[in-house]
């Protein structure tokens, strides 16, 4: 079977898209580009046309389960194409739309109004898509409402019956006054509770009444003019009700935020000693995604008010909450002893991200900061980089001090880990009454660190250097670090930092232990 590489170039897909547009294209050689590549024996025109053929007038209402029949065509490829055709029908319905969108509290009560004079209390639920479209509005109940006699498998099995992603509550009020009682409070926080388990937010429990009207996600967002969000992630009340408790029951003794993030060390102090995140930048989405599931469940609001930011020098500094303490981790490749040492002339950029931390700085005035970087910060460049940064703050006004600390001389942490911290106050009474901690005895051992059942697949069996580890690493509850082509002991039983992606042609450093 010939291969896509083997035909002339104008014949291509690809080529032949970038040349004569898409109108040149027949629908099998469009669908090869989406398909990207085919499988062992057969190319991927041969497939795309296999598709195409197959389902043909259908293509548009071709499911996941119908792309598995065809041979080549795996889970990631099924997902690919269906993933696309769904989105064009999405953008199609939007340019011809007749779906009902519910974007606020009043379209609720536009399709609602008429239970607002009832005498008896009813209860209706709009089923919604992630649209917001209306895919159907249902009576609940009339008569009394009782969170004993409301259960969310009444409201649930219809939800998900008709493949809702969202739903709005709507309970009238006979007597004329749209505040919500004890009842309507646990009502919805009962139904919004049970709908984060089963995967269907409830947007929002609005209450209609003569006297007007009340709306738990405006109350709840201190806002009485937000819409809904459409087509992007959306907070259910049940967040909201978490978030709101969180705010208001327990005040923080301080604020801060968490630049250059990482997994959130900085995060995790701080808030352990009674402080409050308002603002965080990661750029890095691997260490997002770990940043997000550490501190998500404690400090929603950080998250849902899009404070959580990504590439720091897109972010306007007058945009970010003030704030009492400024933490950084700023990128240290740049000076690191095992990298090129290039400083603030990285190629890449990371060596200036620390003027990023300069212009919030000075646009909020915090009452201290503190900065950390490698060790080799101190003397890099002939003391010139470290100089620059001095400069750099005490021109904001700033008393500053600096320190190297090893982990396992302040953290009782069994590490050899060196760090630089800079700390900044702009009072001259605070900085007089700071000090560096003392150092403090190393009593616990790696034992203290390692769980004492291992996974399987941590063992370095049947990897390529396993003859010699195995000839090498003899002794037990040791530690040893791979040196390019030898093993060593390290007799200190304290861990290395663990390094890799060394920029001056050194090798990574492993650590193993018996």
């Amino acid at each position: 079977m010939a291969k896509i590489k083997d035909l002339p170039k104008v014949d291509r897909p690809r080529e032949k898209l970038l040349k004569k547009g898409s109108n040149a294209l027949s629908k099998t050689d469009l669908l090869a580009i989406l398909l990207g590549s085919g499988i062992k024996g057969i190319n991927v025109q041969t497939l795309a046309k296999t598709i195409i053929t197959k389902f043909n007038k259908d293509f548009l209402n071709i499911t996941i389960d119908d792309l598995l029949t065809v041979k080549g065509i795996g889970q990631a490829k099924a997902l690919q194409v269906y993933s696309a055709v769904a989105l064009i029908k999405r953008f199609y319905q939007e340019q011809n739309n007749t779906d009902l969108i519910i974007n606020n509290v009043q379209n609720v009560l536009t399709l609602t109004f008429d239970i607002r004079d009832k005498k008896k209390e009813h209860l209706i639920c709009l089923h919604l898509d992630s649209r917001n479209a209306l895919i159907k509005k249902e009576t609940l109940s009339i008569g009394l409402l009782d969170k004993s006699l409301i259960h969310p498998r009444e409201i649930f099995s219809s939800a998900l019956e008709n493949k809702a992603a969202n739903i709005i509550l709507i309970h009238n009020h006979p007597s004329g006054d749209p505040t919500p009682s004890k009842q309507d409070k646990q009502v919805a926080k009962n139904i919004g509770k049970a709908g984060q388990i089963m995967g269907v937010a409830l947007l929002d429990f609005v209450i209609i009444a003569k006297n007007g009207h009340n709306s738990f996600y405006q109350a709840l967002k201190h806002d009485k003019s937000l819409d809904y969000v459409e087509d992007g992630f959306q907070m259910g009340i049940f967040d909201q009700f978490e978030t709101e408790q969180s705010i208001y029951k327990n005040e923080p003794k301080f604020t801060f935020i968490d630049l250059f993030a990482g997994i959130g060390g900085f995060h995790l102090a701080a808030s352990n000693l009674g402080g409050k995140c308002v603002f965080a930048s990661e750029f890095d989405e691997n260490a997002r995604k770990t940043y997000q599931e550490n501190f998500l469940k404690h400090n929603k609001d950080l998250f849902y008010s899009g404070n959580f930011a990504g590439d720091i020098t897109k972010v306007n500094e007058k945009d970010i909450p003030d704030f009492d303490f400024l933490f950084a981790g700023f990128p240290c490749q740049p000076f690191s002893i095992a990298g090129y040492r290039q400083g603030f002339k990285d190629k890449d950029g990371r060596g200036n991200l620390f003027f990023d931390i300069v212009r919030i700085l000075k646009e909020k005035k915090p009452k201290a900061f503190i900065l950390e970087n490698v060790k080799n910060l101190k003397t890099h460049d002939k003391g010139n980089t470290i100089k620059v940064i001095y400069d750099e703050l005490q021109k904001l006004g700033y008393k500053i001090t600096d320190n190297v600390l090893n982990a396992m001389e302040y953290g009782n942490t069994p590490q050899n880990r060196e760090r630089i911290f800079i700390v900044g106050f702009l009072e001259q009474k605070a900085f007089n009454n700071f000090s560096f901690p003392s150092k403090i005895k190393l009593k616990k051992t790696i034992h203290s660190c390692l769980d004492k059942i291992v996974d399987e697949k941590y063992y370095y069996n049947n990897k390529p250097l396993y003859k010699k580890l195995k000839n090498d690493v003899i002794k037990k509850d040791t530690i040893y670090q791979w040196r390019r082509k030898y093993v060593r002991e390290n007799k200190s039983n304290v861990c290395p930092t663990l390094t890799a992606k060394y920029g001056n042609g050194r090798t990574q450093c492993s650590n193993y232990f018996r």
